[in-house]
């Protein structure tokens, strides 16, 4: 069973009600036609729609036309886009889904998602010279699946099982002229120590030193949510699990189309990262509004927009 299918309103489904529901999902597209399938591959996909912005992937392979699913996974629709350095794709060793390596160009943060558009992926290998999807499937070694991806931008999206909300804080002094300037030398700063520049190392080092100091002595009378605005750190032993608090820049309400039960659709800000996140509204304690702060626990996805290269 997917736990993450609590997310988008199915609290109360077990695991035979939840086989159940995907098989009787899968036999209605098949008669209505509603399969994506790359012939090289004989692969294809199976999208069921649950409420506006959200679905469940549904990925498998083709025995001349008879459809066998492998694995499924929830999803939200991305609202927003970032650019990033480069792109690496790794296959999950138990199945064919792929997790991605991401640089991203503003923070200079690496983290690690969900591949969400696995078809479009195939689809994007498949136009390179010299392609043999028997080789790509079958070798873990091939080249074409190690190499760097570059020039896409890249749609995050994340689910989560439970959090509650925090109010803001006081961002007059981090919205300020001074702080802004700062901000942004850090990116620069970033971005030259990711070449190896040795002096851009040492000073982001010292930053890092000072600010350690700051916060210890902060943190003797402050509480610690006012200090820290927004993290976003690897949590457990996955590698698309973040504990996270960010800012509610947009919000939304949608009904689960099948149990009618309410999700919540936000999208946060988390150290400059946007993404859009998916929560169903039993598992979120206090009340959510643009402005203030969500913390909890996210498996991060994302879907690579091929059609599209950076600015």
């Amino acid at each position: 069973m997917n736990l993450y299918l609590r997310t988008l309103g199915f609290s109360r489904m077990d695991s035979r009600q939840e086989r159940k529901f995907i098989q009787s999902g899968i036999k209605q597209c098949m008669e209505e036609g509603f399969v994506l399938r790359h012939d090289g591959f004989s692969r294809g996909v199976i999208i069921l729609q649950i409420s506006a912005s959200t679905g469940i992937y549904i990925y498998g392979r083709f025995e001349g036309k008879r459809f066998i699913y492998e694995y499924y996974f929830p999803f939200v629709i991305g609202k927003r886009s970032i650019e990033n350095d480069e792109l690496s794709v790794e296959r999950h060793v138990d199945k064919e889904s792929y997790a991605v390596v991401c640089d991203e160009m503003l923070t200079g943060t690496t983290f690690i998602f969900y591949l969400q558009n696995v078809m479009d992926y195939l689809e994007y290998i498949s136009g390179n010279p010299g392609f043999k999807p028997e080789m790509f499937l079958l070798d873990r070694r091939n080249s074409l699946s190690k190499s760097a991806i570059k020039g896409k931008r890249v749609s995050l999206t994340a689910l989560s099982l439970g959090g509650m909300i925090l109010l803001p804080i006081n961002k007059n002094v981090r919205n300020s002229k001074k702080n802004k300037e700062a901000e942004r030398n850090r990116h620069k700063l970033i971005a030259a120590a990711k070449n190896g520049d040795e002096d851009a190392i040492e000073s982001l080092t010292i930053d890092d030193i000072d600010m350690y100091t700051q916060i210890s002595q902060r943190i003797l009378y402050e509480d610690v949510f006012t200090i820290v605005d927004s993290t976003f750190m690897p949590c457990g032993v996955e590698c698309d699990q973040y504990s996270v608090i960010g800012e509610i820049l947009e919000l939304s309400t949608e009904d689960n189309l099948f149990t009618g039960e309410k999700i919540y659709i936000m999208v946060l800000e988390c150290n400059d990262l946007i993404f859009t996140m998916a929560i169903n509204r039993e598992d979120l304690v206090g009340e959510p509004k643009p402005g203030r702060r969500f913390k909890g626990q996210i498996w991060l996805q994302g879907a690579i927009q091929f059609g599209t290269a950076a600015k």
